[in-house]
């Protein structure tokens, strides 16, 4: 098929989803409006009717009933990383600090930037992959 350049773009956006669009739609019984999607899934959201098992779930607040998994959470499920856990001792990490003044910040890297030398954070020189290169010049 050959295409004015006009006609290409306009079929080209055309795929591109508006922002705010859901790529993943779901149908029958994992629709978010299913009445049976409750059954199905892990997180025992949806329409239907919701089965109360233990007391702790009673207890809870709507916000606490609704709140999604943490950052940390989404990374040790998708992607097997254990941020909440030292790799060296074992123990559970804590926040010890949170800066948020920019000023203080820009300081802090203006003086690792001088500590750290440019030649420290390059790779080391290699050939091309692919091209052998002999020493019988």
């Amino acid at each position: 098929m050959i295409f004015e350049p006009l006609d290409f773009i306009s079929r080209l956006v055309a795929l591109v989803p508006r922002p705010g669009i859901n790529l993943t739609r779901f149908h029958g019984v994992f629709a978010p409006n299913s009445k049976h999607r409750v059954q199905v899934t892990p997180a025992k959201r949806g329409k239907g009717k919701k089965v109360k098992t233990s007391g702790e779930a009673q207890d809870q607040t709507h916000t606490e009933k609704r709140a999604s998994i943490t950052w940390a959470q989404r990374l040790k499920r998708v992607f097997s990383i254990d941020i909440e856990t030292c790799d060296k001792c074992g123990s559970d990490v804590r926040i010890i600090a949170s800066i948020e003044d920019p000023v203080v910040i820009r300081q802090i890297l203006n003086h690792l930037d001088e500590k750290v030398t440019h030649a420290d954070l390059l790779p080391q020189c290699r050939a091309p992959p692919g091209i052998e290169f002999s020493n019988d010049v």
